[in-house]
């Protein structure tokens, strides 16, 4: 009996309207925003041209971040994210909900830099355009009242507004402003480089102020890569989820950190002192251009601070929902809209927060308390990673952590020599608070016997109904028939790993009666004795063929003379990419020119399987035309080694945010189950194999679920068909079989199909 233990009980109030290219403008409109256009002054003149490393060490924290928040969203997708992710894996509540608080104050703090920023460029337009510096005055810590202020408080507002009107039309909103603001910076960068000073960026100059001066600058500007995480927060929005949170953070992730790059290589490199860039460097930088290029660079600023107010607002808001769903915060944050599908109450409780802090302090002090407050919440999601990982999983959360930890040191550190006293503030302010409200709402929790955690939502329901889990449905011909096979080319040089080769070729040869010509390009005779001891003791009849001269074109001569209908060939172990590269196989020369059929044989990593035959032989089948061959050459080993077991396997790729706890009791693996099987039994009994044990594999990863087939089965041969490496990005992937037999101890087969005519 199967039961189905698939949760059917969730049901988001929140509206499912966001697809992959919505989830990457909210994390690049969350990320690009107030960073680059304001703390590029200061880190200019801080790292000098080295601020283009500091960027990018940034981006890779940010980036080895990500596989943390995609795995633990997998287990726990909620709009909540790294509140759920701890309220889920710790059950005292203190630990979620003082992170949960002290994340959604982060945003808060960080809406307000962006909208400092909106400020500031807004202003300096002004300015421009009036020619009164005084009335529109631009400063990074104006006075309470300034036109600047005013400009800063009145975006909030206004993005406020959009976000309370739904979340599609926000969606829509936050799609064109990317567009605009990425192409705007993308315009900069490569128009600066006509202007770059190139010698800036020599061994001698890129590190004016000491190479520790750029690792402090990543720590002091790490805010401007908060936001792809802010995905996580509109998960229950999203039409496709298991899909679109893990490209959406990588895609993002990878254009902000190149834009970010891009500008402050073209700015500092054009700019004529980089220490005396100020809060509006890019204006500065452009002014030469003309006014056009002025009005690009203050539309882009306005963009770009505009999303990134939209985005950060749109995720802020869902975390203080969800929140207090989880009564981390008061039952009316989760107040919904009926109309537009909004937690309206979050949305203007946060927003109002942002705006009380568009009027105090400096907006290098808030971007300083910003990175702080970001990296400790990554340094938690990452730890957190790491109790939830095993084995080598753990490694770089383990080191993305301890990295973190340097850099929180590094950034309080700078804040304390700066004399940043309203960052201390800030930090100060914020840890009491998110403490004292964990402590307050836990007692809250405890206090209520009726409590029970929302439903987490199961992403796996919306990934079968969209198909994302794939179903196995073969091809309806599998009719294959061997070529009718007179001689065998059995290519010899007596090294070891032919050995297993020379055992297949034999099982061929002598189940149908076939000629086998060894083929060796060299003068040793002793190369021979393994394979004619073989060969003689199966009564397979053979021919020595021996010539002098380069292999490949040897082999290729001998070819096209003798017109053979297989080619049996042992290939040693090539287990990087770069001995891939520099050392092209024999088999694959092979392959790219010959008509017939390879089979290529790769030993055992450990020679733990026997030399002299095959037992217990895994087949690869794909539910294609090459399944008939496979099945036949499992055939052939089974009658030709000791009376073992064959499997036949088909993976099923399961997309990573989907659970695989009870995967294999959902209609699509049920179905695929019963499809193969049939499939299987179909071709069994086509090739006359006795028995074929189908078994469906499903994972996030087809290497790792092969290698784990193979721990608890321990076969001796593993069958796999060839697919060709078309284009460039197929031809750098580690082809199938080398990441299979690099991790498993046995002999791996793989059978190529004749591609063209030999030359």
């Amino acid at each position: 009996m199967i039961e189905n233990n698939s949760t059917s009980e969730y049901e988001s109030e929140l509206a499912q309207e966001l697809g992959l290219m919505n989830a990457i403008a909210v994390a690049v409109g969350a990320m690009i925003g107030g960073g680059i256009f304001t703390v590029l002054g200061f880190l200019a003149d801080f790292a000098g041209p080295g601020a283009v490393f500091s960027f990018l060490i940034g981006g890779l924290i940010a980036f080895f971040t990500t596989f943390s928040y995609v795995r633990l969203v997998a287990q726990y997708p909620s709009s909540g994210g790294e509140f759920v992710f701890l309220r889920k894996s710790y059950p005292n509540p203190i630990i979620g909900n003082g992170v949960g608080v002290l994340l959604w104050l982060g945003y808060s703090v960080t809406i307000a830099l962006y909208a400092f920023t909106f400020g500031i460029y807004t202003t300096e337009a002004f300015a421009t355009w009036t020619g009164n510096h005084d009335l529109f005055m631009v400063s990074a810590s104006p006075e309470l009242f300034s036109i600047q202020r005013l400009f800063s408080a009145l975006v909030v507002f206004v993005f406020m507004y959009i976000n309370l009107r739904g979340v599609e039309e926000t969606g829509f909103i936050q799609n064109i402003i990317v567009i605009f603001k990425v192409a705007v910076l993308v315009f900069f960068a490569v128009i600066g480089l006509f202007f770059v000073d190139f010698e800036r960026f020599t061994a001698e100059n890129i590190a004016p102020n000491g190479v520790p001066a750029i690792f402090i600058g990543a720590a002091v500007i790490f805010v401007a890569y908060e936001g792809f995480q802010v995905i996580v927060n509109v998960s229950e929005e999203m039409k496709n989820p298991a899909r679109d949170i893990p490209l959406g953070m990588l895609i993002s992730i990878l254009i902000v950190s190149v834009t970010y790059m891009a500008v402050a290589f073209s700015a500092i490199g054009m700019a004529e002192d980089p220490s005396q860039l100020s809060e509006a460097a890019l204006i500065e930088l452009v002014t030469p251009w003309g006014i056009f290029a002025v009005l690009m660079i203050t539309l882009g600023a306005i963009a770009s601070t505009s999303s990134a107010i939209n985005a950060t607002l749109l995720g802020s808001s869902r975390l203080a929902y969800t929140m207090a769903q989880w009564k981390g915060f008061p039952s009316k944050l989760a107040t919904i809209n009926e109309k537009t599908k909004v937690p309206w109450v979050s949305i203007i409780t946060t927003a109002s927060i942002s705006w009380l802090f568009t009027f105090l302090g400096d907006i290098q002090s808030i971007a300083n308390a910003g990175s702080i407050i970001f990296l400790a919440i990554f340094f938690v999601v990452n730890v957190n990673a790491i109790n939830e990982f095993e084995g080598s999983k753990r490694a770089m959360p383990i080191l993305t952590a301890l990295a973190i930890v340097f850099y929180i040191v590094i950034d309080i550190i700078f804040i304390i020599q700066e004399g940043k006293t309203f960052a201390l503030l800030i930090l100060t302010l914020f840890i009491f608070i998110s403490l004292f409200w964990a402590i307050v709402s836990s007692y809250r929790i405890k206090g209520d016997t009726d409590f029970r955690p929302p439903a987490i939502p199961p992403p796996m329901e919306k990934a079968i109904k969209r198909k994302e889990v794939p179903i196995f449905k073969p091809v309806t011909d599998i009719s294959g028939e061997f070529v009718s096979m007179e001689t065998i080319m059995l290519p010899i040089s007596g090294k070891k790993h032919e050995k297993q080769a020379i055992t297949l070729a034999a099982a061929v040869a002598e189940k149908y009666n076939i000629h086998v010509d060894m083929v060796n390009i060299g003068n040793d005779d002793s190369v021979f004795d393994y394979a004619k001891e073989v060969l003689g003791n199966n009564f397979v009849k053979y021919t020595r063929i021996q010539e002098s001269g380069d292999p490949f074109e040897k082999l290729i001569e001998i070819f096209n003379r003798k017109n053979y209908q297989l080619i049996v060939i042992g290939s040693r172990r090539q287990n990087s990419l770069l001995d891939r590269m520099l050392n092209t196989s024999m088999t694959k020369r092979l392959v790219d020119v010959v008509t017939c059929s390879v089979i290529q044989v790769h030993p055992p990593r450990y020679g733990g399987s026997k030399y002299s035959e095959f037992g217990n032989i895994f087949t690869l089948l794909s539910g294609d035309q090459r399944d008939a061959y496979l099945a036949r050459w499992a055939k052939i080993l089974d009658d030709f080694g000791r009376k073992s077991d064959v499997f036949a396997y088909n993976y099923v790729d399961i997309p990573l945010l989907i659970p695989l706890d009870g995967v294999n009791e959902h209609p699509s693996v049920l179905e695929s189950s019963k499809n193969f099987e049939t499939y299987v039994n179909d071709i069994a009994s086509k090739v006359e194999l006795r028995k074929m044990n189908p078994i469906i594999l499903f994972g996030h990863n087809f290497t790792s679920s092969i290698v784990s087939a193979t721990k608890s089965r321990e076969p001796d041969a593993i069958l796999i068909g060839h697919t060709y490496d078309e284009g460039l990005k197929n031809q750098l992937r580690t082809p199938l079989a080398y990441q299979i037999m690099n991790k498993v101890d046995c002999v791996v087969i793989v059978y190529h199909e004749g591609k063209m005519k030999a030359k």
